[in-house]
């Protein structure tokens, strides 16, 4: 059983395979515990709202007409974190704004799956840029940004010739995509 798929998970899950809840519990368990515990619970709270994820997963397994389009996993942690919202909301945790949870709390027919938001192509460069030289960001910026016409660039930098301003261009790019090679791996 230690290469279980989701699929035969699930098929186990269906037929009450109690080894198959307590591999739910061993995988999953942490990810929500964590979630609650960062978001004012603990973790008696983290179990009751972990077992009640996995009452509504029971319930909807069961229905033919259940289909799960998501890994169980991020379905799992997104009806955990929907049950944890609406117990903030009831209790009044988050400065007593209904609207806060209201924001974050969808229908589980809506479900997104996406746990991270996804960072813009524009934050994504200006967190690069940040980590180049200052040199370099100088330049491409001008480049780039400014549209500043090489050879007045060369004038400014004081560079000699246009083989020595094509090579610090060359050498700032790849800065810039040595920062991208490394935050995206």
């Amino acid at each position: 059983m230690k290469n279980l798929t989701e699929t035969e998970l699930l098929e186990k899950l269906q037929n009450k395979d109690e080894l198959a809840f307590s591999l739910l519990y061993k995988f999953y368990f942490p990810m929500v515990k964590s979630f609650i515990g960062k978001n004012s619970g603990s973790k008696a709270d983290a179990e009751d709202v972990f077992q009640e994820s996995i009452i509504v997963l029971f319930q909807k397994i069961n229905d033919p007409s259940f289909k799960l389009t998501s890994s169980l996993k991020t379905y799992l942690f997104s009806v955990s974190r929907n049950l944890w919202l609406k117990r903030l909301g009831r209790v009044k945790l988050i400065n007593g704004n209904k609207d806060i949870i209201d924001n974050y709390f969808v229908a589980e027919d809506e479900l997104i799956f996406e746990l991270k938001p996804e960072t813009s192509k524009e934050d994504k460069l200006q967190k690069w840029m940040a980590r180049i030289t200052e040199n370099c960001r100088r330049i491409l910026n001008a480049l780039f940004f400014y549209q500043e016409p090489m050879q007045s660039l060369m004038v400014k930098m004081g560079w000699k010739n246009k083989h020595t301003a094509d090579n610090q261009k060359y050498k700032c790019v790849q800065q810039v995509k040595k920062e991208a090679e490394r935050t995206n791996s």
